[in-house]
């Protein structure tokens, strides 16, 4: 009687163990049943030879496809995997147990050779092979993300970034071609500033307007010494009538002007000198000593001539 009720009391201990167990085991088996069946991500569930076994409503919803439709579609011979290049992925999963993401890609069913039928997308996926007790590999379970609105919208942005740069380039071109008929104008308006006449053999006129600054005194140099160069001129005419105002760095730029001409061995005059201008030139101590003035364009050219007659 004693071994009997010791044999119950072992059995009913192993059953409650047993039933532990079972209980232990049925949690992993629902959370896999929820994620089957909760209609988020796609799911197909492959034997070894990639023969599809399963797939939840999520893939049928999606690739517009029922399990039925699948007989013949073998994921490890298909020739448009094969072509995005993953083959070398799906044999990982495959023949190594590996659990592998696989790159997103836009699958057609409709162009595979043993379905020819379904929609079109764009999905993000990966292979989770699933063993038995001895590690040994029984099934593989492919799961899909449908991606087709992300990728659409990285397409409108790719697409609106092209349009964007296409425009910045167009622009770009345009505000060039503008600096460079400004850049063309300036040089113009440079030359036009700066003219030297020749109104006579060997006698230069620089008829001069507007303000003398800086940078217009150096154009002003180095046209002028080009040009006495050029012509073998004896004689320059500063002509600055048209100089309303000239300040103490304008009146030292125009002395330079006069000693750089003098060392090519050309003789200037300055004509049109104004009040204004001649009270500046005293008050900065800058008179042009040595250097003759007149008060006409007229006036300095007589002077020159008469001196050549007087010399021949």
């Amino acid at each position: 009687m004693d071994d009997k009720k010791k044999t119950y009391e072992e059995l009913e201990r192993e059953v409650k163990a047993l039933r532990k167990r079972v209980a232990e085991l049925e949690i992993p088996a629902r959370r896999y049943q929820a994620l089957f069946d909760g209609g988020v991500v796609s799911m197909q569930l492959m034997d070894r030879d990639s023969r599809t076994l399963e797939v939840n409503r999520r893939y049928e919803q999606l690739w517009r496809l029922r399990l039925e439709d699948l007989e013949h579609f073998r994921l490890r011979t298909d020739a448009q995997v094969a072509a995005s290049g993953m083959m070398p992925l799906i044999e990982r999963a495959f023949e190594e147990g590996q659990a592998t993401p696989l790159p997103t890609i836009r699958y057609d069913p409709v162009a595979a050779d043993t379905v020819q039928k379904g929609v079109a997308h764009w999905v993000a996926s990966s292979l989770h092979p699933i063993k038995d007790a001895a590690g040994e590999l029984i099934e593989v379970l492919h799961i899909h993300m449908d991606v087709g609105e992300i990728k659409q919208s990285e397409d409108e942005l790719r697409l609106e970034t092209e349009r964007l740069e296409a425009a910045v380039a167009e622009r770009t071109a345009e505000l060039e071609a503008q600096l460079h008929v400004s850049e063309e104008q300036q040089r113009a308006i440079a030359a036009l500033s700066t003219p030297v006449l020749r109104i006579w053999r060997g006698i230069l006129a620089l008829p001069l307007i507007g303000r003398i600054d800086a940078d217009r005194a150096a154009r002003i140099l180095d046209v002028l010494l080009q040009s006495i160069v050029d012509t073998r001129a004896e004689h320059v005419i500063l002509d600055v009538t048209g100089v309303p105002f000239v300040d103490a760095e304008g009146a030292r730029h125009l002395r330079d002007t006069v000693r750089a001409a003098s060392l090519l061995g050309a003789q200037c005059i300055i004509v049109g000198i104004s009040s204004t201008m001649a009270q500046t030139l005293i008050d900065n101590d800058l008179a042009f000593e040595d250097v003759p003035t007149f008060a006409t364009l007229q006036d300095g050219l007589r002077r020159f001539l008469s001196r050549r007659n007087t010399g021949r």
